[in-house]
């Protein structure tokens, strides 16, 4: 049971900003508040400034570990397989590194915080202080998350079930690369979807049933632009458009809403953004 908890998605680097900024003011105001690591013993001067110096320390501390090092480990940090235990495991990382930036500070001002002996000290703080709000919030938000988005989902699902049997419109769809050379005209119940990444993006459609795909030179801004007459095809991701009438699915989990498409095994993501509109626009035949 506990085991297939820890595996069930979790959003990776929900408002990154706002949990740094929230994060080093506690710390700043913990420092004021509570004065541990030997604190009373300070008699410096500037001992407010000193003390307010934590946060400043636990703000460089996690804009690296949430910012930077997410640049280089690209092949931990992905969206789709990030999990309960890999958000527990780095924040338990998170917890380590500010206790570890907050000894370094203090081990330069305190002649007390010195050696290992200090060093173990300031991580039992910083771990007793963050352990128990991590685990307690980290399952509060994905239980959160997860109800609110099967609710969703199933709301969709229902309104689907509607739709079921709709004369869908067969409308040609045209799609042309930035230089107007290469290009696609496909039946719009041909057409399944369009990814993008960068300045390509890849259409997916079905030629005598059998799913097909193109690769072309232009970006998906532009490619709204061409398909803004095609009221059946929607942007339910800033990388994703799909042929609402494709859709035959909507699956939720604490990550978000994932399509299912017929005549494709991809399911796609839908962004937080576009989920209300998502679901205004699914109903509409």
């Amino acid at each position: 049971m506990l085991k297939e908890y820890l595996q069930q998605p979790y959003p990776l680097f929900e408002n990154r900003w706002r949990i740094t900024i929230s994060i080093s003011l506690f710390i700043a105001l913990f420092m004021l508040v509570f004065q541990p690591f030997g604190m009373l013993n300070y008699t410096g001067e500037h001992k407010l400034l000193f003390e307010s110096g934590y946060g400043v320390v636990t703000l460089i501390v996690l804009i690296i570990d949430l910012f930077v090092f997410p640049l280089f480990l690209d092949e931990w940090f992905i969206p789709q397989k990030w999990t309960v235990l890999k958000q527990m495991i780095w924040q338990l990382w998170i917890l380590f590194s500010i206790g570890f930036g907050n000894f370094i500070y203090s081990s330069i001002f305190l002649r007390f915080a010195h050696g290992f002996q200090a060093f173990l000290m300031f991580q039992f703080y910083t771990l007793v202080v963050g352990i128990l709000p991590i685990l307690i919030l980290t399952i509060l938000h994905q239980n959160a998350l997860l109800s609110e988005n099967l609710k969703l989902a199933n709301e969709m699902n229902r309104d689907l079930t509607g739709l079921n049997g709709l004369h869908v419109p067969n409308e040609k769809v045209r799609i042309s690369a930035e230089n107007n050379k290469e290009k696609i005209e496909i039946n719009q119940s041909d057409f399944i979807y369009i990814g993008s990444t960068g300045n390509y993006i890849q259409v997916f459609y079905l030629v005598k049933n059998e799913l097909k795909s193109i690769l072309l030179r232009n970006t998906l801004k532009q490619i709204e632009e061409q398909l803004k007459d095609c009221p059946s095809i929607i942007k339910c991701h800033r990388a994703f458009l799909v042929n609402k009438d494709k859709i035959i699915r909507v699956k939720g989990n604490s990550q978000g809403l994932r399509i299912v498409l017929k005549d494709t095994p991809e399911e796609i993501p839908v962004s937080r953004n576009y989920s209300r509109s998502l679901k205004e626009i699914i109903p509409v035949g």
